[in-house]
């Protein structure tokens, strides 16, 4: 192996997620990644560019209520005039 090695800190900012996210990554087998002699994980650059490729051709979906957001609701003047 060749390269960098990421902390999980590293690679969460890389993807803008938690730490807690990229050990659920490893821990599933997503993220290849292993434990170092003090018992961290750490991620091989290779693996963060692979992972980041996949990443890539992902496409995320949002749902977001409306409703929610205040959209539809008639704001200053009453309908009526």
């Amino acid at each position: 192996m060749t390269g960098r090695l990421y902390t999980v800190e590293e690679v969460a900012r890389l993807f803008g997620v938690s730490p807690v996210a990229v050990r659920k990554w490893i821990r599933s087998g997503r993220l290849k990644g292993f434990k170092n002699e003090a018992s961290v994980y750490v991620i091989p650059e290779e693996e963060v560019e692979r992972f980041k490729d996949e990443e890539a051709g992902r496409v995320r979906v949002y749902t977001v209520d409306l409703k929610e957001l205040g959209v539809g609701r008639k704001r200053g003047r009453s309908a009526g005039k």
